[in-house]
């Protein structure tokens, strides 16, 4: 199995495209088990393993054999150090997330407090301050950051029900959030 790595490697520092997605799917059990190991997250197993994929391709290209470390010992050092990170990060939970066996979610938990009348007016120019951004979208952001915002779609879901790959949804979606924030900040 490590002459293969290695070959699939010395392949894949050449560009040869094959040789890279043959690399990712025999390194897929080495990402998950990061995943499993380091920062599990069911909500977000989709976006984590496809980060574990951008991983192993940002080791392909920076991976150098003159430094006395294998490529799998690069790999699975990089995997851990970025699932260990993102417990440094800001977590969010969404407000959908089922509590209690799945009967209720976490919105049920909240009680209602009401709106001040100055809570009121900002969340109104919030709202304008968002139907504008989303004018200003692409027809596909629209149709992407409806589906995931609105509809609660997956990644994965959306890219089958358009027609196109993962990374571009991701792509269209990144794109469109960075469209919003430059209308909704000003």
């Amino acid at each position: 199995m490590y002459k293969e790595i290695e070959r699939l490697l010395s392949l894949s520092k050449k560009n040869d495209k094959n040789a890279k997605e043959k690399l990712i799917l025999k390194l897929e059990p080495l990402i998950i088990s990061s995943i499993k190991r380091y920062y599990y997250n069911p909500y977000m197993y989709e976006d984590l393993l496809q980060e574990g994929y951008e991983i192993v391709l940002n080791a392909i290209e920076e991976y150098n054999p003159n430094k006395g470390c294998h490529f799998l010992g690069f790999v699975k050092l990089k995997l851990k150090y970025h699932y260990l990170n993102k417990h440094k990060e800001k977590q969010t939970s969404s407000l959908n997330q089922p509590v209690k066996d799945g009967d209720m979610e976490l919105i049920d938990l909240i009680e209602d407090e009401g709106f001040s009348p100055l809570d009121n007016i900002i969340q109104k120019e919030k709202i304008n301050k968002l139907k504008e951004g989303i004018k200003s979208l692409t027809p596909r952001q629209r149709e992407v950051i409806i589906a995931y915002y609105i509809e609660g779609m997956s990644i994965k879901d959306i890219g089958k029900k358009l027609g196109i790959a993962y990374r571009t949804v991701v792509n269209i979606k990144t794109n469109a959030i960075d469209v919003l924030k430059n209308i909704i900040v000003k």
